[in-house]
């Protein structure tokens, strides 16, 4: 048996030894094509050396993960763009809210005024009216009475009363007016 084992040991070195043979000889082969086994160089993509065949060299640094990662960088540019403009959105509501706001405070104090306005003109129509009722039981009573009357009265009544009146009864009133008088009924005409 010690001759068995002895014999297979044998026929393993030399199977072993021949085995670095055949290495050796390629090894040799690829020296004289200036190509080292241990270098880096045969692995990176050479572009020279790319035939204009349809086979596409590939980079070895180029990963399958290349087409995930420049999806996620436009996936994250598209979220920053996003949130700018809802950013954006946010401020232009708020500014549209203020401006709601002052509209809506120039509305009520608007619709104040035209309240105020129309309690004025609805004023001014019943002193048009009771001016237009004086003014027609003046023309009935004699102008120097008349006269002293508004000399008694505010220029503005006077006058309002003497524009309604008929013409010929207001101009024998002025007759008998003092002239300052008749001078700021004048005025008071001419800026109504």
């Amino acid at each position: 048996m010690k001759k068995i084992l002895i014999a297979f040991e044998i026929i393993v070195v030399s199977l072993l030894m021949v085995k670095i043979f055949a290495i050796g000889g390629i090894v040799k082969k690829l020296e004289l094509y200036n190509v080292s086994l241990w270098s880096v160089n045969p692995a990176l993509a050479d572009s020279s050396s790319q035939t204009t065949g349809s086979t596409q060299v590939k980079d070895a640094f180029e990963d399958a993960l290349t087409n995930e990662r420049t999806l996620m960088v436009s996936l994250e540019d598209r979220r920053r763009q996003l949130e700018d403009r809802e950013n954006f959105i946010r401020f232009e509501e708020k500014r549209l809210n203020l401006l709601n706001k002052e509209i809506a405070g120039k509305i009520g104090i608007l619709q104040g005024r035209e309240g105020k306005t129309a309690v004025s003109q609805e004023s001014d129509k019943e002193e048009n009216k009771r001016i237009k009722e004086l003014a027609k039981e003046y023309d009935a009573t004699p102008p120097d009475k008349v006269a002293t009357l508004f000399s008694k009265m505010d220029n503005k009544t006077a006058a309002g009363i003497i524009m309604q009146m008929k013409n010929k009864k207001a101009g024998a009133v002025w007759e008998f007016f003092n002239p300052e008088k008749a001078v700021e009924i004048a005025k008071t005409i001419t800026m109504m």
